[in-house]
């Protein structure tokens, strides 16, 4: 009766939920938590390579390796990411623990040196710490047992609220085996029948799960500092014999990817609980190449649909784009480019308030650190041209469309070139400034006077125009920014 009724329930919100992609934010924010095997090294490097992702602290769980030994691997590795700023905090020894690959781990090497900020916190009580600090929910990353999750929540339950969600490795879900969930059944139980989100991964026993002598080969070659601390690792004489029988499967690997590349795992989400997630499948060979471009350093983070990387190459646009191509990019960065050119091909010509509007799409995203899909807007630009026009560019950049029903045109009030952005509970108006908006209506008027409105000479002169302010006009000066509205 009970699994009748949440299909039922399902059923109900299948239609609200699955109507819409889910919301990408720009960045991650995320709380390590290890046992520290040499594929926890593997992931943690992956994790640590990424601008995008903030790494707020790690914890060490008892498991492969000790807490304390655990944490001296951690201080090593941060030490050769130069990322020594990261607090360091070990879990609580667990009786009985002793896994045959233990004096394996022991041996491997993360680093040449071990200093590190070594808190005096156990690793529960900095966890409450760090989550009680922080403003936006934290994912944690779970690479070991769940004990300092646990023992934190133990003390203060309201910590629930302040997890986005934890994404752990373990053999499986159904049922709930692997090395992982044996450490601290307990702690997993207790945290599986919470309200709190649980992403479980796994790499499902798949043959082609291999970090091999491939993937070896791409630390060897490349030059990335990525790479040499791989290379570093696995050239170790122990390291060394085990890569050569293939015996290093892909598994805390892919909670990195999961953070990463989400597209390459199928997710079962119809669960005894819906805060439990597990993966079905997913794609090894897609996971194993975007290890070697993160290895490389030629690793997209930017989230297309379409796109691995949008196209900036100079051949694929008209003659008179190209001579921005280079600068655009470089003065305000891949997001404008794409939400420009995208915005123009959806617009049907190259105008300047649509523009304007992707510019200011771009930066209310950056004013909220969010990626698409996850703000609403209220434009006061109204439904006739020229005004009107930057709704297009706001859509685009932005993510919220009359489709997805986020963005709504005010029907009353003073029309201008303004919006007003939602996310959560803090709103901030963005206008246009004044001596922007009059040297538009100054050059609207001069086309106008010239040409008339129906002669090709005024669209060719609003294109000058338009590409004139894409590669003059800095987002982060054009703008009147107010805010509105920010409540706790």
């Amino acid at each position: 009766m009970r699994k009748f009724l949440v299909l039922l329930l399902i059923i109900f919100i299948a239609p609200a939920v699955w109507s819409q992609p889910l919301p990408v934010k720009l960045k991650n924010t995320i709380i390590i938590d290890t046992d520290c095997a040499i594929d926890d090294m593997r992931a943690i490097s992956l994790l640590l390579a990424r601008p995008e992702i903030t790494i707020k602290a790690i914890l060490t769980s008892d498991g492969s390796l000790p807490p304390a030994e655990g944490g001296e691997k951690i201080c090593s590795l941060l030490y050769e990411f130069n990322r020594d700023d990261i607090p360091v905090a070990c879990g609580d020894d667990v009786t009985g623990i002793n896994p045959p690959w233990r004096e394996f781990n022991r041996n491997i090497t993360w680093g040449s040196q071990s200093d590190c900020q070594r808190t005096h916190l156990s690793g529960a009580d900095h966890l409450s710490e760090t989550l009680k600090e922080e403003d936006e929910k934290i994912i944690l990353v779970c690479l070991g047992s769940l004990t300092n999750v646990s023992k934190a929540i133990k003390k203060d339950a309201t910590l629930l609220s302040e997890i986005d969600r934890i994404i752990w490795y373990n053999q499986s879900v159904k049922p709930l085996q692997g090395f992982n969930y044996e450490c601290d059944k307990e702690s997993a139980d207790l945290l599986f029948k919470s309200r709190v989100r649980i992403d479980v991964i796994s790499n499902l026993n798949k043959d082609d799960a291999l970090f091999d002598s491939s993937m070896y080969s791409v630390c060897r070659q490349s030059g990335t500092r990525l790479a040499t601390i791989m290379r570093n690792v696995y050239s170790q004489p122990l390291a060394l014999e085990k890569l050569k029988q293939n015996h290093f499967r892909l598994c805390d690997d892919l909670v990195a990817l999961y953070l990463t590349n989400p597209e390459l795992f199928s997710i079962n989400i119809i669960t005894d609980k819906l805060n439990v997630r597990y993966n079905t499948a997913y794609d090894a060979q897609g996971v194993k190449e975007a290890i070697s471009d993160m290895i490389n350093g030629i690793y997209v983070s930017e989230r297309n649909i379409v796109f691995n990387r949008f196209p900036v190459q100079r051949e694929m646009f008209n003659y008179d784009i190209r001579p921005i191509i280079d600068s655009a990019i470089a003065h305000y960065g891949y997001e404008e480019w794409k939400a420009n050119v995208m915005t123009d091909e959806f617009h049907g010509h190259l105008g300047v308030f649509s523009i304007v509007g992707a510019k200011m799409g771009i930066k209310a995203r950056e004013l909220f650190d969010v990626g698409t899909d996850m703000i609403e807007v209220t434009t006061y630009a109204g439904t006739r041209p020229p005004y009107s026009c930057l709704n297009d560019g706001i859509q685009v950049s932005t993510g919220a469309t009359l489709g997805m029903g986020t963005i709504h045109v005010a029907t009353s009030g003073k029309v201008s070139p303004s919006a007003v952005f939602t996310y959560k509970n803090r709103s901030i108006r963005i206008s246009l400034k004044k001596e922007y908006l009059e040297q538009v209506d100054a050059d609207i008027r001069e086309g106008i006077t010239k040409f008339g409105l129906l002669d090709d000479g005024y669209w060719k002169l609003i294109r000058h125009n338009a590409l004139k302010y894409w590669i003059e006009w800095d987002r982060n000066k054009i703008f009147d920014i107010e805010e509105i509205s920010r409540r706790n």
